[in-house]
C-alpha cells in the first residue's frame, strides 16, 4: 500500500478516497482497533485530537495508540496538537501532545499536527526530534512558515489555498516542503486542490504530483 508518482496524494482527510487515482491518509482518530485498521484498503493516521482529550486517561490512550500503530496501514500519528482557541486545559493538551509525540518517535512515524494560535509552541519540540511534523491546513503567515521550515517539518494546504494569504505562502515556499489535503471538506476534491496549487506555483498538475510524491517517499518508510 504505497502510491506512485501518478497518484494525487491527499496527506490528510476525514473521508475515504473519492477518485481512482487518489491516495488518502484518512484520519481515524482513536475509533478503530488494530483488526479493523488492517482490513482497510487505504492508510490511516491515528491519534487523539486535542478537542477530545478532556475525559480520556492518558495511559489507556497511549496503550491503544501503540496497538494501532502496529498495523501496516497506520502511516502516521495524528491529528494531534495544541489548540489555544479550545476550552480544553492547555497543560493537558501539552501533556497529551508530548505523550503521543513520544509514541510516534518510538514507531518512527511522522505526525499530522493540529495547530491553532500555537505554531511557535512547536519549535522547541522540532529542535529536539527527528520526527517529521506535518502542519495540516497551515494558515500562518510567511514569517511563521519560514521559521517552521528551518526544521524537520512540512506544511499542508487545502481549502485555505482559495484565499490570498495561503496562496502567497505556497507560491514562495521551497519545493519539497509541502503537501496537499482535503481535511474535513466535502465540497472539494483533492483534484481541485492540486489544480489550484499548480496554478499558484505555475507548474502542471503532473509536475506537482511528481514533486509531492518525492516528498512523500522521503518521509514515509515502507514497512
Amino acid at each position: 500500500m504505497f502510491p506512485t508518482s501518478n497518484f494525487l496524494i491527499n496527506i490528510h482527510s476525514h473521508h475515504k478516497p473519492k477518485l481512482t487515482n487518489e491516495f488518502v491518509i484518512r484520519n481515524a482518530f482513536m475509533k478503530l482497533n488494530n483488526r479493523k485498521i488492517e482490513c482497510l484498503k487505504y492508510p490511516v493516521s491515528v491519534g487523539l485530537h486535542p478537542w477530545f482529550i478532556d475525559t480520556m486517561n492518558i495511559n489507556d490512550c497511549m496503550n491503544a495508540l501503540e496497538e494501532m500503530l502496529a498495523s501496516k496501514n497506520a502511516f502516521a500519528v495524528g491529528e494531534i496538537g495544541i489548540d489555544k482557541a479550545s476550552n480544553i486545559s492547555l497543560n493537558k493538551q501539552i501533556e497529551f501532545f508530548e505523550a503521543q509525540l513520544h509514541v510516534a518517535e518510538k514507531f518512527n512515524k511522522p505526525i499530522i499536527v493540529h495547530a491553532v494560535k500555537s505554531y511557535y509552541d512547536f519549535i522547541p519540540y522540532l529542535k529536539k526530534t527527528t520526527t517529521t511534523f506535518i502542519f495540516h491546513q497551515f494558515n500562518g503567515n510567511q514569517q511563521i512558515a519560514n521559521q517552521l521550515l528551518n526544521y524537520n517539518c512540512k506544511l499542508s494546504f487545502g481549502k485555505n489555498l482559495f484565499n490570498t494569504k495561503s496562496d502567497n505562502i505556497l507560491r514562495l515556499i521551497p519545493s519539497n516542503s509541502f503537501f496537499l489535503e482535503t481535511d474535513d471538506a466535502s465540497h472539494i476534491h483533492i483534484y481541485d486542490v492540486y489544480n489550484k496549487a499548480a496554478e499558484i506555483r505555475k507548474v502542471t498538475i503532473e509536475e506537482l504530483q511528481t514533486e509531492i510524491f518525492c516528498t512523500f517517499k522521503n518521509i514515509f518508510v515502507v514497512k
